[in-house]
């Protein structure tokens, strides 16, 4: 085992690099087709869409038929809760060190309100060898600059050679067969109510403010190989989000972004502890270093901004404040 943290780092230097992602651009084999903006959805028009058989047949979507499903995979009980993990070796190196998270059930009713309606479908895939990575949907909300993709990966021989953290992040080892990535600012876990042997479902958490990111798969020794697909996001249609402090604060259903500079905060700091007030007296810990809870699912400092993922979906009509570090800020009239 290994400190979960230095490998994040790791992985985050590899996606700011723009020298690699320049050359992974010139070299791999891209396929560029944009998704195909769906009408709008709700969980209730499940039964409908799945009696579509054609229209399944035609575009081989396997989960993007069932919102509900792929909710529950990126906001569910698809990981437990913990109270955090802190492990040492033999010569008491510190080898794992993992705030506790809490996953809850779907609000269905939420979800169906705040989300389904901008999940949008792909079909849209990525052949390297025997291996094929399909991006079967995606949500984007351009206001916080946060996104999810949702997608698959099959092999008739079986997907092997990746590790899965205690919370549900997937990572390829450097000794993987395999390897997928994003070009975007992104983390990956594990959709562990479908996966089998040969076909592993993919739940990514991304930011980014380009008008579009690559999804890729390749060879897992050499991560300059691959094929890829690009993926175009909405320009506009937020969600329901909204604001505080006067605008420095945007909150969204899937992620909140702040706006560091705006609220005198020192450029480029982690914040220390972040929670969202409801209505009912009830809180959202995102962040709580100080109580080692972490129910994040991403962050990103970028230009004076900070940008969460949430691991659950939040109603941002019933949240009535934010605290940020020490200082809490009512929503916006």
């Amino acid at each position: 085992m290994f400190d979960k943290k230095i490998y994040r780092e790791a992985v985050s230097s590899l996606h700011a690099s723009e020298e690699i992602l320049q050359e992974v651009q010139t070299m791999t084999h891209q396929k560029k087709k944009p998704f195909r903006l769906s009408r709008a959805i709700a969980l209730a028009a499940v039964i409908t869409a799945l009696c579509t058989v054609a229209t399944m047949a035609a575009t081989g979507f396997i989960r993007f038929e069932n919102p509900g499903a792929m909710l529950r995979a990126f906001f569910g009980e698809n990981v437990d809760s913990s109270e955090g993990i802190v492990e040492y070796d033999e010569t008491g190196r510190l080898i794992t060190n993992i705030p506790a998270w809490e996953r809850l059930p779907l609000d269905e009713t939420v979800a169906r309100e705040l989300v389904a309606p901008y999940l949008f479908a792909a079909g849209e895939q990525a052949v390297y060898g025997d291996y094929t990575l399909t991006v079967e949907a995606g949500l984007y909300d351009p206001v916080v600059r946060a996104g999810l993709l949702y997608c698959r990966v099959e092999h008739p021989g079986g997907v092997s050679g990746y590790e899965v953290f205690p919370d549900g992040e997937l990572w390829w080892p450097e000794d993987a067969p395999v390897f997928t990535m994003t070009t975007a600012a992104s983390r990956t876990y594990l959709d562990t109510a479908f996966t089998t042997d040969d076909t592993l479902w993919l739940c990514t958490y991304f930011i980014t403010d380009d008008p579009s990111l690559q999804a890729s798969i390749g060879d897992g020794q050499n991560r300059l190989d691959m094929s890829t697909v690009t993926v175009a996001l909405p320009e506009s249609g937020g969600l329901a989000d909204v604001t505080l402090a006067e605008g420095a604060v945007t909150l969204s259903p899937i992620g909140i972004r702040i706006d560091e500079t705006a609220l005198g905060l020192p450029q480029d700091s982690d914040i220390d502890r972040l929670i969202l007030h409801y209505a009912d007296g009830s809180d959202y810990t995102v962040e709580d270093d100080e109580a080692f809870v972490s129910n994040r699912t991403y962050a990103l400092i970028d230009q004076g901004s900070s940008i969460y993922t949430f691991n659950r979906i939040v109603d941002t009509q019933a949240v009535v404040s934010v605290t940020i570090d020490d200082v809490q800020y009512p929503i916006s009239e």
